[in-house]
């Protein structure tokens, strides 16, 4: 909650620039890379759930895949409105950010979703 988004008012989506947030791509092993992708794909994301041991970049990835599962589920159930099928299209751009920050070895935040289930999932 009190980190800033990178870029400025204008940047909604930024990579967190704290020092739990920030890894060197040496210290992160496959298995932590590969459960962090896993966290991005729906229905998949329960096994990284399960499985994130004590590695804070994993738990990070789970907490904002798991926010995007559910929202994702939420926009297909409600998808007989166009808007539904507009926030289904984002969650997918805002997984594909993730994967790319994964592969980058650095932690994703999203304001209001990585907020909201930091709180939740804690």
């Amino acid at each position: 909650m009190g980190s800033s988004p990178v870029g400025g008012a204008g940047n909604t989506m930024s990579t967190e620039e704290s020092p739990k947030a920030s890894y060197e791509l040496d210290e992160l092993s496959e298995d932590e890379k590969l459960l962090a992708v896993l966290a991005y794909i729906p229905f998949v994301c329960f096994v990284p759930f399960f499985k994130r041991g004590e590695s804070a970049f994993v738990h990070g990835h789970v907490r904002l895949g798991m926010a995007l599962f559910f929202i994702e589920v939420l926009a297909l159930l409600l998808r007989f409105r166009f808007i539904w099928d507009l926030v289904l299209f984002c969650c997918i751009i805002v997984a594909g950010l993730g994967i790319y920050n994964v592969f980058k070895g650095r932690g994703f935040f999203v304001p209001f979703l990585s907020d909201m289930f930091t709180r939740k999932f804690d």
